[in-house]
């Protein structure tokens, strides 16, 4: 019953650690979203601060205070929606592809420990097996 205990725990383990991952993932994709949305107002917004046209007989150093003042802002918008999301967004994916990766290799051992309760399954002629497999995921794992 050792090897059968051992291995119960095993998979226990690599379900808890997929189910993390999973949880992570969809949380990170769900924030991605988020930031997409909110880059996308911001962009929509920065088509609003160029409004309304100025008539070309408005002049003077009001004019001129008032057009620095909104390209200023314009600039500081465009940076933030352009390079910030950008970043936030790279980052995000960065982490993402990262887990999935993760999530691969926690498959992989979860086809380990199905192939050792196969084993296991079949009896005890095939002891060395399982418990060469249930090492091989211990040290996998832990």
């Amino acid at each position: 019953m050792g090897l059968y205990n051992d291995l119960n725990y095993i998979q226990s383990v690599i379900h808890s650690r997929s189910s993390d991952i999973q949880e992570k993932i969809s949380r990170l994709r769900d924030a991605k979203t988020a930031i997409l949305n909110e880059q996308s107002q911001l962009l929509n917004e920065i088509k609003q601060i160029q409004q309304p046209e100025l008539h070309k007989n408005w002049m003077g150093p009001r004019s001129e205070d008032y057009h620095e003042e909104r390209d200023s802002a314009l600039q500081a918008m465009r940076q933030i929606g352009h390079e910030n999301y950008d970043e936030y967004v790279s980052s995000i994916d960065s982490k993402i592809y990262l887990l999935e990766a993760q999530q691969g290799a926690i498959s992989f051992y979860g086809n380990l420990a199905n192939d050792a309760e196969y084993l296991l399954s079949k009896g005890e002629d095939f002891y060395d097996q399982v418990s060469h497999k249930i090492s091989d995921l211990k040290g996998r794992l832990f």
